[in-house]
């Protein structure tokens, strides 16, 4: 890592002294045996190798039950919960330093931005909702960023165009409206409102894809302006779908298979 580096060195600095506790090492091992994702015997006995392999293992089904094993850890209190929790900021650091790069702007300096975006890491991963026991790796790393964005953009004018306004009465129960009022935020700003936090299910990762989407550039705004309307006008149709309507619910998988696939992939 660069000498800019320095929450990142930290970081890998104090995970040596984590590992250097034999205790640390039985202790995680234990409880990712005793859940059942590994067999005894499986793991090396050096907490430092058997957490490079739980991180290298290309196995989503696998991925997601060691990490929802030690989530549900990272939620109590006490010394061990802490040890848990630091165990998943670990496996984390690579793609939070990719992160950290994706927030950087010319007013924005690394190691204070890598500060906000472990920090929200650790918040993450602490009250992490254990209901979402899929893509869980990627689930952790968008929350982080919709929490980074929030924080970093808090001091920060939100520029909206005017002419990117549309005129939408939003009700808390109502995703598509949500989705709409959070997507009149322009291309780089558009995380800073899609808080999924409040919008569980299909209707929070829809609003979560289309965020995402728009801010990494993946999906033109004018795209994803029409992905929402396609959501209301499937949310308000009574009977079956019309050919046109089946065409407009294609052409929107078609532009947002791709974008899906590239969030995968960051995570």
């Amino acid at each position: 890592m660069g000498a800019t580096q320095r929450v990142f060195v930290g970081l890998d600095v104090e995970w040596a002294l984590v590992c250097a506790d034999p205790a640390n090492g039985a202790l995680v091992r234990g409880w990712i045996e005793e859940a059942g994702v590994a067999a005894a015997g499986d793991l090396s006995q050096e907490l430092r190798e058997f957490v490079a392999y739980l991180a290298v293992r290309r196995d989503a089904a696998f991925s997601d039950r060691w990490l929802i094993t030690l989530l549900d850890r990272a939620a109590g209190e006490g010394e061990e919960a802490q040890l848990a929790a630091r165990v998943i900021v670990q496996v984390m650091v690579p793609g939070m330093v990719r992160l950290t790069q994706s927030l950087l702007t010319p007013r924005r300096d690394f190691d204070d931005v890598a500060q906000v975006v472990v920090g929200c890491l650790y918040v993450v991963v602490r009250a992490f909702p254990l209901r979402r026991r899929a893509k869980v790796a990627a689930n952790v790393m968008l929350e982080t960023l919709h929490h980074a964005t929030r924080e970093l953009g808090a001091d920060e004018a939100r520029e909206v165009r005017l002419d990117d306004l549309w005129d939408v009465a939003a009700s808390d129960d109502n995703v598509a409206d949500r989705v709409a009022q959070d997507l009149l935020i322009d291309r780089g700003k558009a995380q800073q409102v899609a808080d999924t936090a409040h919008l569980d299910g299909a209707g929070g990762e829809l609003a979560a894809l289309l965020a995402w989407g728009v801010d990494h550039g993946s999906l033109p705004l004018a795209q994803a302006r029409s992905v929402v309307s396609m959501v209301r006008e499937e949310a308000e149709r009574t009977g079956a779908a019309t050919p046109a309507a089946r065409k407009r619910r294609s052409r929107a998988v078609r532009w947002l298979r791709p974008v899906a696939a590239q969030w995968v992939r960051a995570a």
